[in-house]
């Protein structure tokens, strides 16, 4: 990770997200950004672009430095 200029960010879905209830496929997620994981209630879950987002789910990514402000926005952190 150091040398690609990415990092792995964690995140707590909070219930007023705007995404809460959307589809992971239908999130306009920024550029340079992979969901890699789902944890909800505490099982990991591989992301596919039809499973919903739950409030409460801790989402895993891996994105460039430079987005990472623009993720927690998304989510509404």
């Amino acid at each position: 990770f150091q040398q690609s200029n990415t990092d792995m960010l964690e995140l707590t879905l909070p219930a007023d997200s705007p995404v809460v209830a959307k589809r992971v496929g239908d999130v306009p997620w920024p550029q340079d950004t992979a969901l890699v994981a789902i944890i909800r209630e505490g099982r990991p879950i591989a992301p596919s672009a039809d499973d919903p987002l739950e409030a409460g789910d801790e989402l895993l990514f891996v994105a460039t430095q430079a987005v990472e402000e623009d993720i927690r926005a998304a989510l509404g952190h």
